[in-house]
């Protein structure tokens, strides 16, 4: 399997834009759910396909991961500034605050996480690393064994951007919850300024992958940048919004540009990602406020929302359920004396619905009775 990165992953649904804004104003805003299925699905793509080909020839995995790391620094922020500024009343403190952000991170994240990474240790190790280095992956540093071995056939590849967003999770709310509110711009400025420059550093070294933490640094930063507007300065709101429209016109001519240069160019591993999280930063900004006409129709569309809310099951299920599940169901169904022939389309189409059932499962058997635990570690 490719590197994804290299050339450079509730309350009743709305059907319309104005109740989105009402969910909005209730804490959530559903039609990130909807862009959370077409980052999953651009995932999918990317590892069920051949690369650089058809379906294929855009950098689908960048594309799914920028729009995933953009969600989760504007999520993430939002959540910790809301929670700074009832620090500053007197309503929190500090370390109850990261406790809290920190155990429903768990609630949510580690759960599944740990199952699969067992499950594939017990049953398929000879298709991961992962019975060589363990620990690596127990403890969210995966991203940085796959950056010292660049084993993209791990079939627990996808689970790099896992270990990020942890890593993440460990620092950023201290910087956001102890940075004096006049200066956290100028960290937002830095968090994507760094994530340019460390790409820089990692390209002079030969590194095009860009597996650290720090590498991704951008995208959570524009992330936290729609959360500090949203948040700090709700007037200028309208007016972020249009520039930001302007900013992506341009990031999307660069983008096409991009995509004419070799994999291994300067320009592409410096500024894809920097382009591509400018885009979903747009989209985010206008999703979270609820988009109407025909765009927001589809976005308020109940498959998409509900493909959102399980979209993390299928991502740690999808590099599983084509080369390992389906098999198992075709040797079970000759055993009963069916026979399944599928071609090409057809088996991809058969492995995703096997994969939304799986990642439905999932959800409703496992994940949600889990993180519904969060009510005993509510912020308020």
């Amino acid at each position: 399997m490719l590197n994804p990165f290299s050339g450079s992953i509730r309350s009743p649904h709305p059907s319309t834009a104005t109740a989105s804004s009402v969910s909005v104003r209730s804490g959530h805003m559903p039609q990130l759910d909807s862009l959370r299925t077409i980052a999953v699905m651009l995932v999918v793509i990317y590892h069920w396909f051949p690369t650089g080909v058809g379906i294929n020839r855009l950098p689908n995995g960048s594309m799914g991961v920028m729009i995933f790391f953009v969600i989760s620094g504007f999520l993430i922020t939002r959540i910790l500034l809301d929670n700074r500024n009832r620090i500053s009343l007197g309503k929190a403190t500090v370390a109850g605050t990261y406790r809290n952000f920190f155990i429903r991170r768990v609630l949510r994240i580690f759960p599944l996480y740990y199952l699969i990474l067992t499950g594939v240790w017990l049953l398929i190790p000879q298709h991961s690393d992962i019975n060589e280095h363990p620990l690596y992956y127990y403890l969210y540093g995966y991203n940085i064994l796959l950056h010292q071995t660049g084993n993209w056939s791990d079939v627990l590849s996808p689970f790099w951007t896992l270990g990020v967003e942890e890593q993440l999770y460990l620092v950023w709310p201290w910087i956001v919850l102890l940075t004096p509110r006049s200066a956290f711009r100028w960290v937002i400025g830095g968090m994507i300024v760094l994530g340019v420059l460390f790409r820089a550093y990692g390209y002079a070294r030969g590194d095009i992958d860009g597996l650290l933490t720090p590498a991704s640094a951008d995208a959570f930063g524009l992330g936290a940048l729609w959360a500090y507007v949203l948040v700090d300065q709700p007037a200028a709101e309208d007016t972020v919004r249009k520039r930001l429209g302007l900013i992506a016109g341009l990031a999307f001519a660069a983008f096409v540009g991009i995509q004419f240069l070799p994999d291994d160019h300067l320009i592409t591993v410096l500024f894809q990602r920097l382009v591509l999280s400018i885009l979903a930063l747009f989209v985010v900004s206008h999703a979270s406020a609820g988009i109407g006409g025909p765009i927001g129709q589809v976005l308020n569309n109940r498959i998409l929302l509900y493909i959102g809310r399980i979209s993390y099951g299928i991502y740690v299920f999808h590099m599983l359920v084509p080369g390992h599940i389906v098999p198992i169901l075709f040797r079970i169904s000759s055993r009963l004396g069916v026979s399944l022939t599928l071609g090409y389309w057809s088996h991809r189409l058969f492995s995703l619905a096997v994969l939304i059932a799986i990642a439905s499962a999932s959800w409703y058997a496992f994940e949600k009775p889990i993180n519904d635990l969060k009510r005993y570690f509510s912020y308020r």
